[in-house]
């Protein structure tokens, strides 16, 4: 079954939202140069290196298909399954998230001090 122009048109929207989330993300760990993002009056996102706005379901769908892939390579080249390195990766986040909460909770210790 062919995808309608709709379809297609929103698949494109979250490719280019996925093209700039992906190289801003490279920017700030020091590859090329930090794109400009805007946001727009109506709550959309400019994206200048793109030329679109874009929603934040856009750049919601964009992140986890760049999340998606990233986890689907992993898997083909170290043959492990898929759940293995998300899993993997969860604990990590949730580690740091963990960190960060008691770091915060040091920073107001100390400003309360």
């Amino acid at each position: 079954m062919p995808s309608s122009p709709d379809r297609r048109s929103r698949r494109l929207t979250e490719l280019r939202a996925g093209m700039s989330v992906l190289t801003s993300a490279a920017a700030d760990l020091g590859v090329g140069s930090q794109t400009e993002v805007r946001v727009l009056p109506d709550g959309r996102l400019w994206l200048t290196e793109q030329g679109i706005a874009v929603t934040a379901s856009d750049v919601y769908q964009a992140a986890r298909g760049l999340v998606a892939a990233q986890l689907d390579a992993i898997a083909r080249v170290s043959s492990d399954p898929v759940e293995d390195h998300a899993l993997a990766w969860l604990v990590t986040l949730q580690t740091n998230e963990v960190m960060v909460g008691i770091e915060d909770e040091a920073t107001r210790e100390d400003d309360a001090a």
